[in-house]
């Protein structure tokens, strides 16, 4: 069997460079060796007769020198993408970097000049196709080896969980309104954030915080010892939002965990509504309707839970 040397390129370790390097763990058995390089430290040397080099994320000009470097020497790349950073919204750090001439310029053309470009969302992988016919849609997965052995936390609350980055914050603005609410109501309930807070809410004996992480293991594993009764995947509703890759969903049913999730893709693609998790409008009364549904039923929790991790499964 030949073996093919995979050159990860990379601007930082996160969860997504890690999940990736989880899909070329597994082809080990079918030849696929890799090693990764941050982009800053990358040099003609790591660039050999052997290698095939993926580009994951990368709009840095930095690497549209590489790429053009690798274009002029007929040397195929291949560049893997899980945002649309053409349709970000709002006036975050971020927004404005992916909005900058010089990054929309990195990007379109590493893009247009990669041997195959690879995402994991029908939607994104439709954007891209104005500037390549060579894309390529990777089936989302999970891998369960990381979740194995964890102690879970085991009490009578029901734990209502959400972990990602700040930048989230502005989705989370769907559901802090009924946070007091629902404690109000639900006295066995606990918020539990990790990496973010909802805009307006702070921590307490039952809305607890947990700093963010970016090593993947870590964590999902995070997530599964929590062991959450419901988790929060509400998304805005654009066309970035639209183009995201369906995580949550996957991640939650790996955890036994009843996700309710924002009714549009990627979830509205994968959930089924009602069984294997609920699927809601946008609206604040449909979000707290939901919530109390789940809250007031753990029968319903445990039904939908079960099916959740058979389908991710």
């Amino acid at each position: 069997m030949p073996v093919i040397s995979i050159l990860v390129i990379i601007e930082a370790e996160i969860a997504t460079t890690h999940l990736i390097e989880q899909v070329l763990k597994a082809c080990e058995r079918e030849g696929i060796r890799y090693k990764v390089q941050f982009l800053d430290k990358l040099t003609n040397a790591d660039f050999t007769p052997n290698i095939v080099p993926l580009f994951i994320r990368c709009g840095d000009p930095r690497a549209h020198v590489w790429a053009q470097t690798l274009v002029d020497a007929c040397y195929p790349y291949l560049f893997y993408i899980d945002d649309n950073f053409w349709r970000i919204v709002g006036n975050s750090a971020l927004a404005e970097y992916y909005r900058h001439p010089t990054i929309r310029q990195s990007l379109e053309f590493i893009v247009s000049n990669a041997r195959a470009v690879v995402t994991n969302s029908n939607q994104l992988a439709r954007f891209l196709s104005q500037f390549s016919k060579r894309v390529t849609v990777l089936p989302t997965f999970f891998d369960f080896s990381l979740i194995e052995d964890v102690q879970h936390q085991s009490d009578d609350r029901v734990r209502i969980g959400f972990a990602g980055s700040p930048s989230r914050a502005d989705d989370l603005e769907l559901i802090s309104p009924l946070i007091n609410p629902i404690l109000e109501k639900f006295p066995q309930v606990v918020f539990e954030f990790a990496g973010v807070l909802p805009n307006g809410i702070q921590p307490g004996e039952r809305t607890l915080f947990f700093p963010h992480t970016q090593d993947y293991k870590s964590y999902i594993r995070f997530q599964a010892e929590r062991n959450w009764s419901i988790g929060l995947a509400p998304l805005i509703d654009h066309e970035a939002n639209r183009s995201k890759t369906d995580n949550k969903y996957r991640e939650y049913g790996a955890c036994r965990c009843v996700g309710i999730y924002s009714n549009i893709p990627p979830y509205s693609d994968v959930v089924t509504h009602s069984k294997t998790g609920l699927l809601v409008d946008n609206s604040e009364t449909a979000w707290l309707d939901a919530l109390t549904d789940l809250i007031a039923d753990p029968q319903k929790r445990a039904e939908m839970s079960q099916a959740a991790f058979e389908d991710v499964r």
